[in-house]
């Protein structure tokens, strides 16, 4: 049924006008208007259907990487199912097929929705829209049943009656410039197809897998080399260091031999008186040589030489073993358009707990006087967060912005704009809290 939807330039312009965006406010005064409508041409192209459609929103939330701006588009595809809704009067199963939305998903969708327009009838719209598997008879639920049974006026087919979402400056932000030139070049045509690109991205990740994979196995190949070398090497170092040396002997001559045993002839041995006197005088004085020489000469002792082990390292390299150094940087910038003489203040605060985030900046709201700037109540919770726009009394500014930066990671940014003043001693400031 809801394939051979098709939105024609007709369809689509009224839609435009149903969501009732403020094109000063997202233009930022109109500055930025030739690039939203150029963009907005892009992604509505005529001649689409549903199904393309969706996977517009569907590459565009894939895409959108800071809060605010995924929370918009989290926005526009809701109001888009919900005025095919009410419009074309397709049931919850029509638009879930072609949404890829669960069903329960899309009920509260749409739940939501309801309840904004006839708060009244929280309690029916809730029990109209609950579905909780294939075969519940919800399913079928159109608006047309449900504008005869409860006679509803003409307020949700006429127009949007959210206004925050639909006044955002996303067009201020440097995030949007490049999503939108992004969408520009990819979503001209009516022929898109997002499945084809998701299949790309699918593939891409598994090559960016298979390509830290083959690194890894590489760098691990390196570095059991390395350390293989590493330890031969230091085998090397440690056996030369280590080394026994033999005795030294310098003194000892090595000239002197010994002689052969020889048989000597007792018969032509003469033994008498005369030869015991000179073996008698020649022995005394070779030991009076002897006690001279002792007396005289200086002989080296012999050296044994172990280097101790204590004195060495005990590990000759440290292998294997990475320092790790985490780095957490808390990013504050100041954004400066220099465009007029009016200063605004934006802050981009990440939380993981919006309601005591809330509760907090309730606090600081009472304690600095701070006062709304229009009809739209501080602290509006929106998709992905709550939103703040207030005015704040100069006196207590920059005490009133340190301590809501302090509360959590925060990104402060500050705007100019020449039209439009601010409330004498006050200061405009938007605070965007996104749930993490």
């Amino acid at each position: 049924m809801s394939e051979s939807v098709i939105f024609h330039k007709e369809e689509l312009d009224r839609f435009e006008s149903w969501l009732g965006l403020n094109y000063d406010a997202i233009t930022w005064q109109g500055r930025y208007e030739t690039e939203f409508k150029a963009f907005w041409a892009a992604f509505f192209v005529p001649g689409q259907s549903l199904t393309q459609i969706i996977g517009r929103f569907e590459y565009a939330l894939l895409y959108a990487k800071i809060g605010p701006l995924n929370a918009w588009f989290t926005w526009l595809r809701n109001s888009f199912l919900f005025y095919i809704f009410i419009k074309k009067d397709l049931s919850i199963l029509e638009l879930s097929e072609k949404s890829n939305l669960s069903y329960d998903r899309l009920g509260v969708i749409l739940r939501d929705f309801m309840i904004e327009y006839f708060p009244e009838l929280e309690e029916q719209m809730s029990e109209r829209f609950q579905v909780s598997n294939r075969i519940s008879p919800n399913l079928n639920l159109r608006y047309s049943e449900l504008k005869e049974l409860y006679k509803f006026d003409e307020d949700a087919e006429e127009h949007n009656l959210d206004s925050v979402l639909g006044s955002m400056e996303i067009t201020l932000y440097p995030e949007w410039v490049k999503l939108s030139l992004k969408m520009q070049r990819d979503l001209f045509h009516p022929g898109f197809d997002f499945s084809r690109i998701k299949t790309n991205l699918s593939f891409k990740r598994q090559l960016r897998v298979f390509r830290d994979i083959i690194i890894f196995l590489l760098a691990g190949i390196v570095i059991v080399f390395v350390i293989q070398k590493l330890n031969i090497q230091w085998e090397k170092e440690i056996i030369e260091k280590i080394s026994i040396y033999e005795p030294q002997l310098k003194w000892l001559n090595t000239t002197l031999s010994f002689k052969d045993d020889q048989a000597i002839n007792s018969e032509n041995f003469k033994l008498g008186a005369y030869e015991l006197d000179l073996v008698e005088n020649k022995e005394e004085s070779q030991f009076d040589a002897l006690a001279l020489d002792d007396e005289i000469r200086y002989e080296e002792e012999s050296d044994v030489i172990l280097t101790s082990w204590d004195s060495l390292p005990k590990d000759f390299d440290v292998a294997d073993l990475e320092q790790s150094d985490y780095e957490e940087e808390k990013n504050r910038g100041y954004r400066d358009s220099r465009y007029g003489s009016t200063k605004v203040y934006r802050v981009l605060l990440r939380s993981v707990d919006t309601k005591d985030s809330k509760e907090k900046l309730n606090v600081l709201l009472d304690k600095y006087k701070v006062t709304q700037v229009d009809n739209v109540r501080p602290g509006k919770s929106v998709p992905g967060g709550i939103y703040y726009n207030i005015y704040v009394p100069r006196l207590y500014l920059k005490e009133f912005l340190a301590q809501v930066v302090d509360m959590d990671e925060a990104v402060l940014y500050e705007s100019r704009t020449r039209t439009g003043r601010n409330p004498p001693g006050k200061n405009k400031v938007f605070i965007w809290v996104k749930n993490i």
